[in-house]
C-alpha cells in the first residue's frame, strides 16, 4: 500500500510536509472509513449472533480504539501537521526551525503504543482474527475488516515513527535530557 502511495507522490512524499499530506489524505481517511464500516456491524448488533462473551468484549475494545484514533487524528490534523507544514515547507530536515520537542513525539508514541496494545488484545480475543466455524457471514466479514484495519493502522504508525518523526524532532545534546 505504501509503495503505491510513494509512487503517486514521488520524492515530495519523503519531505516532512509531503509525509504529512500523505498521512492526512491517504492513511487517515482510509482508517476512518474502515472504522465507520466496522461500527456499522456493531450498530446492527450482528455481534450478538457470534460468541456473545468475546463479541461484547470486542465491541467495547473497538469503541475504545475508535475514540483513541479519532482523538489522535484530530490532534495530528489540527495541531501537529499544520505546524510541520509551516516549519518544514519544502525541506527534508530541521533547518531554521528548531523542530518539534522530543516530548511531543514521545507523547504521540505513547498514544500509538496504547493503540497497538489494544489491537493486540482484540487479536487475542478474536483468536488471531479466526471466527468460529458457526459464526454468521456478517460476523466473519466484521472480523476480516478488523484484521484489515489492524494492518492499515500498523502501516500508518510505521510511516510516522520511522519516516516522519525522525525528520521533525528537535535534536538536543544528550546532556540536556538528564
Amino acid at each position: 500500500m505504501f509503495l503505491n502511495k510513494i509512487d503517486n507522490h514521488s520524492q515530495e512524499a519523503l519531505t516532512p510536509e509531503g509525509l504529512c499530506n500523505l498521512i492526512e489524505m491517504d492513511f487517515i481517511p482510509d482508517i476512518q472509513l474502515s472504522l465507520t464500516e466496522i461500527q456499522q456491524y456493531f450498530d446492527k448488533n450482528i455481534h450478538t449472533k457470534a460468541d456473545p462473551v468475546s463479541a461484547e468484549l470486542v465491541a467495547l475494545m473497538f469503541i475504545k480504539l475508535k475514540d483513541e484514533l479519532d482523538h489522535l487524528f484530530r490532534k495530528e490534523k489540527g495541531i501537529l501537521f499544520p505546524f510541520i507544514k509551516q516549519s518544514f515547507a519544502g525541506t527534508m530536515r530541521v533547518g531554521k526551525s528548531k523542530g518539534i520537542d522530543a516530548k511531543v513525539i514521545d507523547s504521540l508514541n505513547k498514544t500509538q503504543k496504547g493503540i497497538i496494545q489494544l489491537l493486540q488484545k482484540m487479536r487475542q480475543v478474536l483468536n488471531n482474527y479466526s471466527p468460529l466455524s458457526y459464526s454468521t457471514p456478517e460476523w466473519k466479514d466484521c472480523v476480516n475488516d478488523m484484521f484489515e484495519l489492524e494492518n492499515k493502522i500498523f502501516q500508518w504508525i510505521h510511516i510516522e515513527q520511522t519516516l516522519l518523526y525522525p525528520k521533525v524532532v528537535e535534536h538536543k545534546p544528550d546532556f540536556l535530557y538528564n
